[in-house]
């Protein structure tokens, strides 16, 4: 691509700053975005400009590809190859909490405007005979609002050979889905990218490849989990005598079940972490804890051995009245009389 062209593309003059021409691009890459402009030329004019303002940056010195979304080899691409290469697609892909620990395939779904087959790309078929026009019912007027307004469909003759395709709705174009698998390594966080190379939009040059597809990876909500950067954190009910003598609780984890060791004490509400059991470590991330609060629960009905039980509690509390400080600073305090 000539420096010319390039600068006529993003409407910046000879000099201008790498800022100004980043700015420029981002402006009318949001115009001309395929996903934005249903336009049968926006994915080429897409390419373009991201083409242009990789020749431009590349002039000034800075990664072009980086810059502008279209990188190539870790987005360390010579500014040379600029224009033989499609821009990256970018979308958002939604992952569970289990593919995050523990990685996994997952589907993503691509939609692309393609033109239509049921009119070749027209946006309308045409008949070998005149035929009642379907817009406006043979009136050659439409209603909008309160106006009646000339049907553009048949130019106001109330007949026409030209029908609107009814399968693309006269735009030319229809969406089509494809299906990728998609290799989620272990400890991708909310924020990463998965990049598929060549699922991007195509090269304007004939000679040039596609773009890649950038995945932006999001968590799904879960309803157990929640995420905290790299913790997983659960709440996990817990019977209050367990709380007030310890014992081994399980925990469920991504991983499988783990065993938790608690200690006596009060039967209140305590947090409890399990190094490692969270986000696995990746690159320069340390992997993540699993954070489980206990919450306290009393049974909702005793069974006679059960109240008895609670019976001879009681007693031996009675007679350690030191253990329930509480209690005994009450009694003391409104009780002393009796």
């Amino acid at each position: 691509m000539k420096t010319s062209e390039a600068r006529k593309l993003l409407g910046v003059g000879p000099g201008a700053a790498p800022q100004d021409i980043k700015k420029a691009f981002r402006y009318l890459a949001m115009l001309w975005h395929p996903d934005r402009n249903p336009a049968p030329e926006a994915g080429e004019m897409f390419a373009r400009l991201s083409a242009a303002c990789d020749h431009l940056l590349g002039l000034s010195g800075q990664d072009g590809a980086a810059a502008s979304g279209a990188g190539d080899d870790g987005g360390h691409r010579p500014a040379g190859r600029a224009a033989s290469r499609g821009g990256d697609r970018r979308q958002d892909i939604e992952l569970d909490i289990e593919h995050l620990c523990l990685g996994g395939q997952v589907e993503a779904v691509l939609e692309s405007r393609v033109e239509c087959p049921e009119c070749a790309g027209q946006g309308y078929l045409e008949h070998e005979r005149s035929q009642l026009c379907p817009h406006c019912q043979g009136s050659g007027r439409v209603r909008r609002g309160k106006s009646l307004l000339r049907c553009e469909d048949c130019d106001g003759r109330g007949y026409t050979r030209r029908v609107r395709c009814t399968k693309c709705n006269g735009s030319g174009q229809q969406i089509s889905r494809r299906i990728l698998t998609v290799m989620a390594p272990a400890g991708v966080q909310p924020g990463d990218e998965l990049r598929l190379k060549g699922e991007g939009y195509p090269s304007a040059s004939s000679k040039g490849r596609p773009g890649d597809l950038r995945l932006s990876i999001r968590a799904r909500p879960h309803p157990l989990y929640t995420l905290d950067g790299s913790d997983l954190v659960l709440e996990r009910p817990v019977s209050a005598f367990v709380l007030l003598a310890g014992g081994t609780v399980a925990v469920p984890s991504p991983g499988g079940p783990r065993d938790v060791v608690l200690k006596p004490g009060p039967a209140v509400a305590r947090e409890q972490s399990i190094p490692g059991a969270g986000i696995p470590a990746r690159g320069q991330r340390a992997a993540g804890k699993l954070r489980v609060r206990f919450v306290p629960v009393l049974p909702a009905a005793l069974t006679p051995e059960l109240i008895g039980l609670c019976r001879a509690l009681q007693s031996g509390i009675e007679r350690a009245p030191d253990s329930v400080p509480e209690l005994a600073a009450w009694e003391k305090r409104w009780l002393s009389g009796r």
